[in-house]
Formats: structure tokens, sequence, C-alpha cells
């Protein structure tokens, strides 16, 4: 399934040469999606938006689309109505600390750690500084 761009306002095109036909990366492929999904007619839509009365959408094949629409309603509205049971609400309220969090040890305060590798990047600085400053003195 290729599209012609090259095609004038009559709608004929260049004709493809078939023996220069290259296959195209396997990245590049188009893959079909099998049978078209099954999709929700405008009746329902319209009865979803409140546009129509449930007895036009429940015609034909889509009544199965609206028992669906409304048992998710009907579940949707219990969960909202659904409350957090007391004892839970205690535990979770018992379980926040009473009292105000430490304040983080500044960082001049904290224990200074030096690994062999920052250690040895610090001295390769360093002499690099006083290479750097003799060169300039020196001139």
């Amino acid at each position: 399934m290729f599209d012609d761009l090259h095609s004038d306002a009559l709608g004929e095109g260049r004709k493809r040469d078939s023996g220069r036909h290259r296959e195209r990366p396997l990245a590049d492929r188009e893959v079909p999606l099998g049978p078209p999904s099954r999709t929700i007619s405008e009746a329902v839509h319209a009865w979803l938006d409140g546009t129509t009365p449930e007895r036009d959408a429940r015609r034909g094949e889509w009544s199965r689309d609206v028992d669906f629409w409304k048992r998710l309603d009907e579940d949707l509205a219990k969960r909202r109505h659904m409350r957090t049971p007391a004892h839970l609400s205690a535990r979770i309220m018992d379980a926040i600390p009473q009292h105000a969090p430490q304040l983080i040890t500044p960082w001049w305060r904290r224990e200074f750690v030096v690994t062999p590798s920052s250690a040895i990047v610090a001295a390769a600085a360093l002499m690099a500084v006083a290479v750097a400053g003799t060169a300039l003195v020196m001139r």
C-alpha cells in the first residue's frame, strides 16, 4: 500500500518500476492490526453525553454496550460512597510522627570521608593548579 506523491491533478501518477523494488527494513514495514476493532455507535455516544434517551441507544446490537456502561456507572456510584473505616484512619494518624522533624546537619558539620579515588583526583587537580601558577609566574 503505497501512496504516489508524484501524481498530477487527474490522479494519473507515474508508473512504478517494479524491477527496482527493494525490500524495506523490518522496522519500517506496516503491520496489519487484524480485523477492525469494535466501535461504539453514535447513538450510544449521544446517550452517554445525555443528549438522547436510553431507548434510542438500545436499538440493534448496541444493547450490550448500554448494559456495560450502566453496570460501570452503578459500580462507580458505589465506590464514590465508600468511606475509609474509622480504625484504619486511626492507624494512619498514629503512624504519623508526633515530634517535629530534626534539621539536616549542615555540610560543614558532617563527617568528611576521603576515598582513594577522590584523593588522587584532588592531588592531580592541585598539581595542575601549581604547574599553571608556576608557569604564569615564570614568564
